[in-house]
């Protein structure tokens, strides 16, 4: 989905979202400047700012002494581009509402820059490096990939049997033959 033309309602606090241009990255942010401090990115925008170096003072600005609104972070956000419910994601020991149709995130006030600065302190981690005497036959991987799907298809019949106080051992021999 592309970056919201219009005006959005915060999913948190239901006021009018400010579209704040940020020049460098060429995208639109959606700030709830007026409401609960919440900011609203469409799909892939908050990988703008995934970077160490990467400058956020201008959303800062826009938040800088203001006294937001309190909100009820449990309850279910709706996505304002695409209308429906948002999922509540834990992302470093926070809440963060991500829609799974669109993409899109929303980050109440303050939750911004505490992932930010969580993921800079994460360990970087070296890519690795691709070795054709070591990669894996698609084959092989097709094979085991069914094989596991089996096995839990079994499990997952054979729990429903024990809860529902159908015969296990029907299952099981199911499962054997």
């Amino acid at each position: 989905m592309t970056d919201t033309k219009e005006n959005i309602i915060c999913p948190a606090c239901g006021s009018e979202m400010t579209k704040l241009f940020i020049a460098n990255k060429g995208i639109n942010i959606d700030v709830c400047a007026n409401g609960c401090g919440g900011i609203y990115f469409d799909n892939n925008e908050i990988n703008e700012f995934s970077s160490d170096n990467d400058d956020i003072s201008e959303i800062k600005q826009i938040l800088a002494n203001k006294n937001f609104m309190p909100v009820d972070e449990t309850k279910t956000r709706i996505c304002p581009a695409c209308k429906i419910p948002m999922i509540k994601t834990n992302v470093f020991g926070i809440q963060i509402d991500t829609c799974y149709k669109c993409g899109g995130i929303f980050v109440d006030n303050g939750e911004f820059e505490y992932v930010k600065k969580k993921f800079k302190k994460r360990p970087k981690v070296k890519p690795v490096e691709y070795d054709p005497e070591s990669a894996i036959k698609i084959e092989e991987f097709y094979r085991d990939a069914q094989n596991e799907q089996r096995y839990y298809d079994s499990y997952r019949q054979f729990s429903h049997a024990l809860r529902y106080k159908r015969n296990p051992l029907l299952i099981l021999l199911d499962f054997i033959l």
